[in-house]
C-alpha cells in the first residue's frame, strides 16, 4: 500500500491543521502500534512547508520513529504536485530535486529508489524524467493486469483501480469482509496487488477507514510490504512492457481532467507565459495540479484558491505587463463563469451521469 499526503501549496492553514488532527496523527499513531509490515508513504514537500509552519512536532517524530522502526519508506515525487506530462521539463526537474531535498533536510533519509507521479499522471515523455528504480503508476497505463511490468530500465507498479476506487468511492460505511473480498479477487495469482491512495481519506473523507487500515493490518491472510520489498520480490516476475498509455488514476481520458475546458486552457496558456519570464518557487507553486482540478466544474469548482495560483503567477513574472494583462483576463473570465449559472448546471449534470468519465 502507498499512501499520498498532500495538500495544495495555497491551502488555508486551518485546513491543513484541521486535517492533521483528524487523519495524518491518527494513522500514524496507529502504524506505531502496529507490527510486521511495511507500508510506503508519499510526503508532498507542499505539505511538509505547512506542517513545518504550524510547529507539528509530533507529526515529525512519528515519522522518524516509523522510519527507524523500518515499517515505513519515503519515495520522492514533485514538491508542488504538477501533472508532470503538462509541466516543462525544466520545472519537473527542479520540482524533484526541492522535493528530494527538502525530505532529506527533515528527516535525514534517502527516499527509496521509487518515484510517485502526482494523480499517477505519466506518459512515455514524463517517465524519462524520472530517475528512478520503480515508479508508482495507475493499471490504466499498462496493456496488461500484472500488478509489476518492467518498461526499459525502469519497474512499474501498477495501482489496482478497483481496490483504489472501493477505498475512495464506497458510498456507504466500509466493512473489512468488503475490502477483503475484492482483494481477494483482483490478486488471482500474481499473489501481489498494489495500491495507491489519498492519506486524506483514512478520518478526514472517511471516519470509518481508519478502522479498515486498522483491521486490514491485523488480518492474517493479507502482508503489507513496501514498493521497494515488492520490486525485490517480485521483479524476476515483472512482464516487460513495449509501451505504455498516457494515463492517470482519476477517471477520465488521458489529462482531461485537467486540461480540457476553456478556462483550463487559459490557465496553462497563462503558466505558458510566465514560465518564459521566470523561474522561481512562485512558478513552481502555480503548476500545482489543484488550480486546473477546481476549475475543472466535474464537479469541483473552487475559484478562491485558483486566484491564490494566479497571484503567485504574477509575482513570479514580477508583474511584467503581460502576464498581469493576461493574469486579469482569465480571473475576468473565471469569475463570469462563476456567476453565470453554469457551475451549478454542471453540478447537475455530474449528478445525472452514471458514468463520471471524463472524456475529450
Amino acid at each position: 500500500m502507498v499512501l499520498h499526503f498532500y495538500q495544495p501549496p495555497t491551502q488555508e492553514i486551518g485546513i491543513t491543521r484541521q486535517i492533521l488532527n483528524s487523519c495524518y496523527l491518527p494513522i500514524l499513531r496507529l502504524f506505531t502500534q502496529k507490527t510486521d509490515f511495511g507500508l510506503t508513504l508519499n510526503l508532498s514537500g507542499s505539505l511538509l512547508q505547512q506542517l513545518r509552519q504550524l510547529e507539528a512536532v509530533e507529526f515529525f517524530d512519528l515519522i522518524k520513529k516509523l522510519l527507524a522502526d523500518q515499517k515505513i519508506e519515503l519515495v520522492n515525487s514533485a514538491i508542488y504536485h504538477p501533472i508532470i506530462p503538462l509541466t516543462p521539463a525544466d520545472v519537473v526537474n527542479r520540482q524533484i530535486t526541492k522535493n528530494q531535498q527538502l525530505l532529506e533536510d527533515l528527516f535525514g533519509v534517502k527516499t527509496a529508489d521509487s518515484f510517485f507521479p502526482p494523480e499517477l499522471a505519466v506518459d512515455s515523455a514524463g517517465l524519462d524524467l524520472i530517475d528512478c528504480q520503480s515508479v508508482i503508476v495507475d493499471q490504466t497505463a499498462v496493456e496488461t493486469k500484472s500488478p509489476i511490468v518492467k518498461f526499459g530500465q525502469k519497474y512499474l507498479l501498477a495501482n489496482n483501480r478497483p481496490v483504489c476506487e472501493l477505498l475512495r468511492s464506497y458510498p456507504r460505511e466500509l466493512k473489512i469482509a468488503v475490502a477483503v473480498d475484492l482483494v481477494n479477487k483482483n490478486c488471482e495469482d500474481e499473489q501481489l496487488l498494489v495500491t495507491a491512495n489519498d492519506a486524506e481519506l483514512f478520518g478526514h473523507h472517511y471516519v470509518e477507514r481508519i478502522q479498515i487500515i486498522n483491521d486490514l493490518l491485523d488480518f492474517k491472510d493479507i502482508k503489507f510490504i513496501t514498493v521497494s520489498q515488492a520490486v525485490s520480490q517480485f521483479g524476476s516476475k515483472s512482464i516487460a512492457a513495449d509501451d505504455i498509455k498516457p494515463s492517470t488514476w482519476q477517471n477520465c481520458q488521458n489529462f482531461s481532467l485537467w486540461d480540457k475546458n476553456d478556462l483550463q486552457k487559459e490557465y496553462l496558456k497563462l503558466l505558458e507565459l510566465s514560465h518564459r519570464l521566470s523561474d522561481n518557487d512562485l512558478l513552481d507553486q502555480s503548476y500545482s495540479s489543484c488550480y486546473l482540478y477546481w476549475l475543472s466544474n466535474w464537479p469541483w469548482w473552487h475559484p478562491g484558491l485558483v486566484e491564490k495560483g494566479v497571484e503567485n503567477l504574477i509575482k513570479s513574472a514580477g508583474n511584467e505587463k503581460t502576464v498581469v494583462s493576461a493574469a486579469q483576463s482569465f480571473l475576468d473570465n473565471m469569475w463570469k463563469y462563476h456567476n453565470s449559472g453554469l457551475v451549478e448546471k454542471k453540478y447537475q449534470e455530474y449528478n445525472q451521469t452514471d458514468d463520471k468519465f471524463l472524456g475529450v
